[in-house]
């Protein structure tokens, strides 16, 4: 701690306790809060920081324990005295070390410590505080319609995760400076904390800001060198535009936020615009799942899966919910609310538990029979999420090499170790897992080498674009060749999803396909129906 170069660069450093207890005191830190070398340090930190900075300094270290810097003043010498101080916690121990900078002749600059005061530290870019005063300014100004860009980086948060807070940091700087270039000179360009971001555009309608917003898709889109392997990131963004979606500050950014967050909801890297009434449909569908699950709502379709020569082999079990305020509402809207609302792993394993069950009594009419049930990014995020499933299996006593759970290619890239760990524990039990909508993603051929794979299902659109009369078809059928062939490879099988029309079973079936899904063959029915249908495959009445 009392190394030459921290006594050249910092005026004290202190190690505290979790309650902030002084453990340790640097010796410039005693030499420069008393000139008497026999005095003792303060027994507790807050005991030096000034009475009416005491509860900001406390709030910033609770709001972020890890690492925090806050401005206080501090009793030196009997004079208040500015300092900076910066705190990290201790790995393994509940104690923090706080590097203390005497500010106090920075603070003596108003022009500079007001520029201190309305600027993001990493970035230079003005922060929230600025951003809303600005706002509000332009409100009172009455100069006419602009609109409010929420920005919220897609991927950063594997940035930081992978490559450290350092990297972060980098990343974070470099879109601002990508940023900046694009804004315009009445636009006010914003960072709110953490990778969100808000831009004010002046003087723009709601035409202009989305072609602002799209050149902002592609200035994120392009690779981020300053991160070992060239990170690729996206960004999701909302926008609400004055006078239309709100006339006070805080109303349009909670509507930009809300448009951001149908963004990301609808696959992220891409703008949504606010709409009011999609606001209320989401909180009055909210309100519904809720109410939907206590009153037994939601249930499950099952959709036929069979093999090139049409033998009947698997379903896929596929959540509905028939709403009695909505009627029959699509998963493509409710899912993303379930996910939002923290219901999802809850759901999930309601619907692994049915389709084990479904799959108890059809395998007494098909023994071999294969169920597929989906399984929620958040719902292997979940700890005890193997458990989980493992015991639904017990408790229904099926063939756990009968059971395929189908995972997307997001669910790969999200926890990684964490994932990994549950795959590797659930394929040692015999649990088989197929990519899901593949194509659509990430599509690496590192984690399909690396991780416990046995199939991959081609997404729909594909399978549509493979007709005779397409006009792309040569195209469109060499990539679900490649698809094939790559998945053969390394051992996979493979599934098309979607399949409507002979020609597209003709073409699966010549490329090597091993099974097929779609309404030409079976489309999603009860589990009744189900059993009616696998009862006359097998010859047995049901």
């Amino acid at each position: 701690m009392s190394s030459p170069t921290l006594d050249r660069v910092l005026d004290a450093v202190f190690r505290v306790s979790s309650s902030f207890d002084v453990k340790f005191l640097s010796e410039p830190g005693q030499r420069w809060l008393s000139p008497d070398s026999s005095s003792s340090p303060p027994a507790n930190f807050l005991q030096l920081v000034h009475a009416e900075d005491v509860e900001r300094f406390s709030h910033t270290c609770s709001a972020s324990p890890d690492d925090f810097a806050c401005d206080v003043r501090i009793m030196k010498r009997g004079v208040d005295c500015w300092v900076n101080v910066r705190g990290y916690r201790l790995g393994g121990a509940e104690q923090y070390v706080l590097c203390l900078i005497d500010i106090s002749a920075w603070k003596g600059n108003d022009s500079v410590y007001r520029h201190a005061a309305e600027h993001d530290e990493l970035t230079g870019l003005a922060n929230r505080a600025y951003f809303k005063k600005t706002v509000e300014e332009r409100l009172r100004s009455d100069k006419g319609p602009f609109a409010i860009a929420l920005l919220d980086l897609d991927g950063f948060k594997k940035v930081n995760d992978t490559f450290g807070h350092a990297m972060g940091d980098a990343v974070l700087i470099e879109t601002a400076k990508r940023l900046n270039r694009i804004v315009g000179p009445q636009d006010v360009f914003a960072r709110l904390g953490g990778d969100e971001f808000v831009l004010l555009m002046g003087g723009s309608d709601l035409a202009a800001a989305q072609v602002t917003a799209k050149n902002i898709l592609l200035a994120v889109a392009r690779p981020y060198d300053t991160a070992p392997h060239n990170a690729y990131l996206g960004v999701s963004i909302g926008v609400a535009q004055f006078p239309e979606h709100g006339s006070e500050y805080a109303v349009l950014l909670k509507n930009a936020d809300t448009a951001m967050y149908h963004s990301k909801n609808g696959g992220k890297n891409r703008i949504s615009v606010f709409a009011q009434e999609e606001a209320q449909a989401d909180f009055s569908i909210q309100a519904a799942i809720h109410r939907g699950i206590q009153e037994g709502e939601f249930y499950l379709e099952f959709q036929p899966q069979f093999d090139v020569e049409r033998r009947l082999i698997g379903a896929e079990a596929l959540m509905r919910w028939n709403s009695r305020d909505f009627g029959r509402v699509s998963p493509d809207k409710f899912i993303p609310i379930v996910e939002d609302s923290g219901l999802m792993p809850f759901l999930g394993t309601w619907a692994l538990r049915y389709a084990c069950h479904q799959l108890r009594h059809i395998q007494t009419l098909l023994p071999g029979f294969v169920m597929s049930v989906n399984v929620s990014p958040l719902q292997f995020g979940a700890d005890g999420f193997d458990r989980h499933v493992l015991a639904a299996i017990l408790e229904c006593g099926v063939d756990p090499t009968t059971v395929i759970l189908e995972i997307t290619e997001s669910t790969l890239m999200h926890s990684q170790e964490r994932t990994e760990r549950a795959l590797a524990t659930l394929r040692e039990r015999g649990l088989r897992f197929s990519i899901d909508d593949f194509g659509t993603g990430f599509s690496s051929l590192a984690y399909l080498t690396r991780l416990p794979v046995s199939s991959i299902k081609i997404d729909k659109a594909f399978i549509r674009a493979i007709e005779h009369h397409s006009l792309a078809s040569g195209t469109d059928k060499k990539l679900v060749t490649a698809m094939i062939d790559l998945a053969h490879s390394i051992d996979l099988k493979v599934v098309a999803e979607g399949v409507e029309t002979e020609d597209q079973l003709t073409f699966l079936k010549q490329s090597g396909c091993n099974q097929i899904q779609g309404y030409l063959l079976g489309k999603p029915m009860s589990a009744e129906k189900l059993q009616c249908l696998i009862g006359e495959v097998a010859g047995v009445p049901t």
